[in-house]
């Protein structure tokens, strides 16, 4: 696909935009706790900004319209909308709590509650779940799709932006870039959908050419594989940069205001894609998009024919913008993980400020070439996601809500146990199933049918978290039994302040 000069021009302004405000704050030369958590001032309207446009990154965009793409609304309402209703009890049931301790990363929680051991392994967790390997995969996509030039090389060069800036900033720079990435996001998606739209004849064009599943709420897709997608939004109760924000906020109202407003926003964006999915499945059906076109790139190709010149270079700054929000956040949680949460406490605990953002700056680096590499491994932008929301939830979930919520009896072993148990159920459901299973071409994943009887049942990868969840609870449990209780997470004068 040809992109005109004007576009562009344009996508390059973006860019060079980025990079100069990364280079601002650099100047500023932030302090430790500026860099990792903006000095713990951030109000409503940048945290609506930031945490739009970190949650809302090409693993939406892309992945989202895919659903759509292929099995039509139920993207949207048993998927996306089931998704959000974790975000409201995150808005209400967790913000204050988190807030309330100080606390500056999530695997410090695990430290708190259950000792170095069990915060050094969710550290390690922390790290391979903010590994930027899902927009880097998009990137690819958009750099073959769009501009034309080889997928790694590609996602290499445009992910290496949002790098640059990161290491240059911090989270200040990260929370300003994404106030500009989020208007960006927003304005394009809502100027294109609609041209989509006309361009294919309006809605009963539409609805007349796209199967008739595409309007049933369920779709054609397996309801076990809805509630599989929809279970994977748990993983904001784990999110590491979720977290970030709620440290960095002013105070629990600014946090809290800004979850709710943001909700509004990613309900009316899940539409957005939804219907784009939908819309390039109606244009391959008419004929206007290739037969054989891809549903990771149907989005991008869409909605690029529709639009003019000018905007087909807003869209595509938009897009790049929807990446970077979420690689900049990412990157920096995992490199503030690797610096304050394993070389502080194990190489270096009298380590200075200065010292500390220069390990976080290598970590950062770290990520982003891990996060690369693991791009390459999957197929499909979803059975990614689900593997990367499986294993942080499965490993961390039950540990941190016992931490912020159980009364009761917790030792250290419990923490540890319930983070092996999950892991380790993880690895052996999908290693499992890839070998006793059977690759599906449809859906770019691996099934198992199990025959008990004169019954049959089919095992997806998918499906991991309906079983490691239970096992790792199992594992807090039994690890529970040994050892001696310990105290709080939260002090009782912190909680009331």
């Amino acid at each position: 696909m040809i992109i005109s000069p004007i576009d562009l021009a344009i996508v390059i302004t973006y860019v060079l935009a980025m990079l100069g405000i990364g280079y601002y704050v650099f100047r500023k030369a932030p302090s430790l706790e500026e860099y990792l958590v903006a000095g713990r001032s951030m109000t409503t309207p940048i945290l609506v900004c930031t945490l739009a446009s970190t949650y809302y990154g090409l693993d939406v965009l892309f992945g989202t319209s895919e659903v759509g793409f292929n099995d039509g609304v139920v993207a949207f309402f048993g998927y996306s909308e089931l998704s959000l209703g974790f975000y409201v009890f995150a808005a209400y049931g967790l913000s204050r709590k988190l807030k309330a301790a100080r606390f500056t990363s999530l695997p410090e929680i695990l430290e708190r509650s259950y000792g170095p051991a069990t915060g050094y392994l969710g550290a390690v967790s922390s790290i391979l779940y903010s590994l930027p390997a899902l927009s880097l995969f998009a990137l690819e996509r958009i750099s073959e799709v769009m501009f034309g030039i080889d997928a790694q090389v590609g996602a290499l060069a445009l992910g290496a932006i949002a790098l640059l800036y990161t290491l240059w900033g911090g989270l200040w720079a990260v929370a300003i870039t994404d106030t500009i990435q989020f208007i960006f996001m927003c304005v394009t998606l809502a100027v294109a959908v609609p041209m989509l739209m006309s361009e294919l004849g309006g809605f009963e064009a539409v609805a007349a050419t796209v199967p008739e599943t595409h309007f049933d709420i369920f779709g054609g897709m397996p309801v076990w594989l809805m509630l599989a997608y929809a279970a994977t939004g748990i993983s904001i109760l784990v999110d590491p940069a979720f977290y970030q924000r709620i440290f960095a906020a002013k105070n629990f109202r600014q946090v809290r205001n800004a979850m709710l407003i943001a909700l509004l926003v990613w309900g009316a964006y899940d539409w957005a894609v939804t219907a784009a999915g939908m819309l390039a499945r109606s244009g391959v059906e008419v004929g206007a998009l290739p037969a054989n076109l891809h549903s990771n790139d149907a989005l991008l190709t869409a909605v690029v024919w529709a639009l003019p010149v000018g905007l087909v270079g807003l869209f595509l700054a938009g897009v790049l913008a929807t990446s970077m929000s979420t690689i900049d956040s990412y990157c920096l949680v995992a490199g503030s993980n690797i610096s304050y949460d394993v070389y502080r406490p194990l190489v270096k605990p009298d380590a200075t400020d200065r010292e500390l953002v220069q390990a976080t700056k290598i970590g950062i680096c770290i990520s982003f070439v891990l996060g690369y590499i693991l791009a390459f491994m999957f197929d499909r932008l979803m059975a990614l996601w689900v593997f990367n929301a499986s294993l942080m939830t499965s490993t961390v979930l039950i540990p941190i809500m016992m931490s912020l919520f159980w009364k009761g009896r917790r030792t250290a072993a419990a923490g540890k146990m319930s983070f092996l148990f999950g892991m380790v159920s993880v690895i052996v459901y999908y290693f499992g199933l890839s070998q006793m299973g059977v690759y599906d071409e449809t859906w770019g994943t691996y099934i198992w049918s199990v025959q008990i009887g004169n019954l049959s049942y089919e095992l997806w990868q998918e499906y991991a978290l309906f079983f490691s969840l239970p096992i790792s609870l199992l594992g807090f449990l039994v690890g529970n039994l040994i050892g001696e209780p310990r105290g709080p997470v939260i002090e009782p004068e912190e909680q009331s302040a």
